[in-house]
This record gives structure tokens, C-alpha cells and sequence, in this order.
């Protein structure tokens, strides 16, 4: 009975996820007509916050996983 359930719960899940990519997919056309703007020279990618705290973010993520 407990595996229907899963099974049902998982049959959902899927659905929806497959609702939602359909709906993301869909071409806008309003967006096609503008030309997009140049890219602003030296704009690379800057992250608020430094390399250290995501990498402790991510050693700590990681042994928490390990403990579970």
C-alpha cells in the first residue's frame, strides 16, 4: 500500500515537473524584436561574497551529508 502511495506521489512530481518545462520552454516573441545591448566592457562575474565562504559553505554541506 506504502509503495502506491510513493508511486502516485512520484507519478505527480513528474507531471508537474513536465507542466512547468513546457511552460518555461515556450518561445517569447516579444523578446526577439529588441536587440539585446552590448555587454559592458570588463563586466565579468563578481560574487558578493568571497571564495572561502562558499567553499566552507560547501565542506560543511558535505560533511553534514557524510553524517546523515
Amino acid at each position: 500500500m506504502a509503495s502506491q502511495q510513493v508511486s502516485f506521489f512520484f507519478s505527480k512530481a513528474l507531471v508537474l515537473a513536465l507542466v512547468m518545462a513546457f511552460f518555461s520552454a515556450a518561445p517569447v516573441s516579444a523578446q526577439d524584436l529588441a536587440p539585446s545591448p552590448a555587454p559592458a566592457a570588463g563586466a565579468g562575474v563578481s560574487l558578493p561574497v568571497s571564495g572561502a565562504v562558499v567553499g566552507f559553505s560547501l565542506v560543511v554541506s558535505a560533511l553534514a551529508l557524510l553524517k546523515h
